[in-house]
């Protein structure tokens, strides 16, 4: 570590570990290209607290003590301290109340758990600038730590906030809004996102956008695989929840096989929906031309975009979408929603990506229609789509340009 590079405290929820290496892959590819002018020290806070998901099967004494197994080992599988990318990564413990009502307080909660570790990081370390991604709770950390650190925050705001935290309640809305006035600089993925801070009281000179990194890793190939005979492959990657769209995809490729389109759609991710969707795939009669992948590392993940034709996830509360642009700098037509940030942005880019009405199965399934039956547009937008990504979409961008922020807000701490 450099004696003559700035100091960043890292807080983030998310961030890689042993059982989820592609948790918060975003914030550790940022962290990683800062290193080149700066030096970063992760702190990334673990919750515990059983998921509320696993109390439903409390009537079901077998399988809840099954799942409440599976949740300690993963628990257990998180060191306390580790490296990731050769950052230094603490993983320090705390617990709050539910997610679903309280989810504007953890920062609170996760502070004082923390206080004493962060005081003896910062002992350690004498950090500069402190970087929080997510007003709560790591922004709300990052704000109680700075009374006694006199250092600067820098909050990025990935969307969850401006979504979920503050619709819950009163007291998530006024905790975020208070997070938002106070930090000394506000880092936006997009221009919705930008709108949605000023809205809940971020100041507007404040805010910059800084566009997130789509390039794959150094030793990833960009070559598409070639075709399978006949068969136009789709891909999802995301979350297995409701949000992602997935119960509008699958009676889209229903529909579109009915019409006579030979298909192969592939999901890779896990989450509480996915017994849901395979049932409904079954259900649908389309089980056979459906895979489930399951949870893939950060790495493995390129394999699938290589592979696919058509990169569809028709999410909405999607403030961006990390996902959309890592297809599009494989090459690949996209398929996003109407009115969300990401997508939103990429089109007023160029012809990468078609836009279809969120919630809606006709409006999915006629773009779907389009590009199927278009392979050279198909193409022209894969083209298009990477041209993009290396214009205003990588890692090395997205560094300098927070480099620079971080720049001015310590030059303004020290004036």
């Amino acid at each position: 570590m450099s004696d003559k590079q700035p100091r960043i405290l890292v807080l983030s929820e998310l961030f890689p570990n042993p059982p989820r290496p592609a948790f918060g892959i975003f914030v550790e590819r940022q962290t990683y290209h800062l290193q080149a002018y700066c030096d970063n020290i992760v702190v990334a806070p673990v919750r515990v607290f059983p998921h509320l998901r696993l109390w439903k099967y409390i009537v079901n004494p077998r399988r809840f003590l099954a799942e409440w197994r599976r949740w300690q080992k993963n628990l257990a599988q998180i060191p306390q301290k580790g490296e990731v990318s050769d950052i230094p990564v603490y993983y320090p413990r705390y617990t709050s109340p539910p997610k679903q009502i309280f989810h504007g307080t953890w920062g609170f909660f996760a502070y004082l758990f923390l206080r004493r570790h962060l005081r003896a990081l910062h002992q350690q370390y004498n950090f500069d600038l402190i970087h929080a991604h997510y007003a709560s709770p790591c922004g709300v950390i990052a704000l109680l730590a700075r009374r006694w650190m006199h250092v600067p925050v820098v909050l990025s705001i990935h969307g969850s906030d401006v979504t979920y935290t503050v619709r819950q309640n009163p007291l998530g809305l006024a905790i975020i809004r208070w997070v938002l006035r106070n930090a000394d600089a506000i880092l936006a993925n997009s221009t919705w996102t930008m709108r949605q801070i000023v809205c809940y009281g971020g100041n507007p000179e404040k805010v910059r956008i800084v566009r997130l990194g789509g390039d794959a890793p150094k030793g990833i190939s960009s070559t598409s695989a070639p075709p399978q005979d006949g068969v136009v492959s789709l891909l999802s990657v995301g979350y297995l929840e409701e949000r992602k769209g997935y119960t509008f995809m699958l009676p889209a490729v229903k529909r579109l096989r009915n019409e006579g389109y030979n298909l192969r759609y592939v999901i890779v991710g896990d989450g509480t929906q996915r017994q849901f969707l395979q049932n409904m795939a079954h259900t649908l009669g389309i089980d056979d031309i459906v895979f489930f992948e399951g949870y893939k590392s950060h790495s493995e993940v390129w394999n699938y975009f290589a592979k696919c034709d058509i990169f569809a996830l028709p999410s909405w509360k999607e403030a961006f979408g990390v996902v959309y642009i890592e297809a599009l700098g494989q090459g690949k037509p996209v398929i996003g929603c109407e009115g969300e940030g990401g997508p939103e942005d990429l089109k007023s880019l160029g012809d990468c990506i078609e836009l279809v009405k969120p919630r809606d199965v006709e409006s999915l399934t006629q773009a779907l229609r389009r590009l199927i039956d278009d392979p050279d547009r198909r193409r022209q937008m894969g083209e298009t789509g990477r041209k993009i990504v290396s214009e205003h979409f990588t890692w090395q961008q997205n560094a300098a340009n927070t480099w620079a922020i971080y720049q001015q807000v310590l030059k303004a701490n020290h004036t």
